[in-house]
């Protein structure tokens, strides 16, 4: 009995060895669930079996934090930069197990930090690879590369690397390549001219101008145009006599010209003249005209004038000068400087206003038999020395109403003093002129 006892132990303790080197999970399943696997700290590293959103699989979680990669290699290409990354880490590090892609970004200083949710691209060979990046501008750009893990987690940023995408040359086109409807207005500038292509060059029988109709400017047979909307232009144009510039409406039947002529450097007519008018004084001709020479003359002028009758005139001759508005009213003004008339008169037909001349009427209550004031001020007459008149609007001079005075008189205003018998409102009409 004893010996029975003894194998039957040494059966069971060999059967417990077995069932402890055998597999755990040999006949195991996961039925509608999943495995978590934790590292020594307690973390979640893993979900195994079935994912939240429904699928089945192996979900990384919480990986550590990759190594940064190794700088890129850049070229410039046609309208972009080629970027290389070798697959290496910074400091030789192992490239992670977990490795999901590298992030390319592509920023606008060497010390902007890249947003990893925002790459310019990415390379997805864990080995290695080149992508090119299109640049719109040939300005310098910085690359920057960042590595992702397979749990979303980026590494830091690698060093900056500069950049800057190359301009078209001519080796890159071949004959006939670029037809006239593939280039956009303003593609082609200057910059792309030598800047002694058409030197010493003389172009001849062409018409250049900045559109084939509507609003343009032209140039051809020396002649420079720029037409309006409504076909009316401005030119320049030579001529056998002078040079003139115009300006022409539509049919080219009303014209006006500024024109320089002249036999010799003190004998020169600057003028400006325009189509025809109803105009007997000057061969039914409309004109502004300046004449210089050696001597004045009682026919040299300025003259400016309209067609009568809607028209005004400026005359300026030897022993006249003469100011006249058409029907529909004008005016003349004066801004700097003097008019002196001597030995002759000046009329005017209007109202004749001047700015060293104010007036007005103040309305006082007077305190009975006792002189009452009031001051008026805010004005801006012109002049140095200034004199007031005043006088009251009443029918009782020297009875009711006593006098009437005046103090402070100045460019801005003056005090007007009323003495009378009773209290009853008075006007006073003043006026003050300014002199040198």
């Amino acid at each position: 009995m004893r010996n029975d006892i003894g194998a039957r132990l040494a059966r069971l303790e060999k059967l417990v060895q077995t069932m402890i080197r055998s597999p755990k999970l040999v006949n195991a399943s996961l039925e509608d669930g999943a495995l978590d696997v934790y590292d020594e700290n307690g973390s979640l590293r893993a979900v195994i079996g079935r994912q939240p959103d429904g699928t089945s699989g192996i979900t990384a979680v919480n990986g550590p934090k990759p190594p940064a990669p190794s700088p890129p290699q850049v070229e410039p290409v046609l309208g972009g930069v080629r970027i290389t990354w070798d697959g290496g880490f910074a400091s030789c590090e192992p490239a992670p197990l977990d490795l999901a892609r590298v992030q390319v970004h592509v920023l606008k200083s060497a010390d902007e930090e890249p947003d990893v949710q925002w790459p310019t691209t990415t390379i997805e060979a864990a080995s290695g690879a080149s992508v090119t990046v299109a640049v719109n501008h040939y300005g310098p750009v910085w690359v920057r590369l960042a590595a992702v893990n397979s749990s979303g987690t980026p590494s830091a940023p690698s060093a900056a690397v500069q950049a800057m995408a190359r301009r078209a040359a001519s080796d890159d086109l071949g004959n006939g390549v670029v037809q006239r409807e593939n280039v956009a207005l303003g593609a082609i500038t200057a910059d792309l001219l030598h800047a002694d292509a058409i030197n010493g060059k003389i172009i001849t029988g062409a018409t250049v101008q900045t559109a084939a109709d509507g609003p343009r400017v032209v140039l051809n047979n020396a002649r420079l145009r720029a037409i309006g909307t409504n076909g009316s232009a401005i030119g320049m144009e030579p001529n056998d006599v002078y040079p003139y510039i115009y300006w022409s409406s539509v049919d080219g039947a009303n014209q006006a010209f500024i024109n320089v002529s002249g036999s010799s450097a003190s004998d020169a007519n600057i003028g400006i003249n325009s189509g025809t008018f109803t105009d007997p004084d000057d061969n039914d001709t409309y004109r502004w005209r300046t004449f210089f020479g050696n001597d004045f003359y009682a026919a040299e002028r300025i003259t400016a004038k309209g067609s009568k009758p809607a028209g005004g005139r400026l005359y300026l001759g030897k022993s006249s000068a003469h100011v006249q508005s058409g029907p529909g009213g004008g005016s003349v003004s004066l801004t700097e400087g003097s008019i002196s008339v001597s030995a002759a008169s000046i009329r005017a037909a209007g109202v004749l206003r001047a700015d060293n001349v104010s007036m007005g009427t103040a309305t006082i209550t007077p305190v009975a038999n006792k002189p009452t004031s009031v001051t008026l001020t805010g004005g801006n007459i012109k002049g140095t020395n200034f004199r007031a008149f005043v006088t009251p609007n009443t029918s009782v001079p020297g009875k009711t109403v006593v006098g009437v005075g005046v103090t402070g008189v100045s460019s801005s205003g003056l005090t007007i003093w009323v003495h009378r018998t009773n209290t009853t409102q008075t006007q006073v009409h003043w006026m003050i002129v300014g002199e040198d």
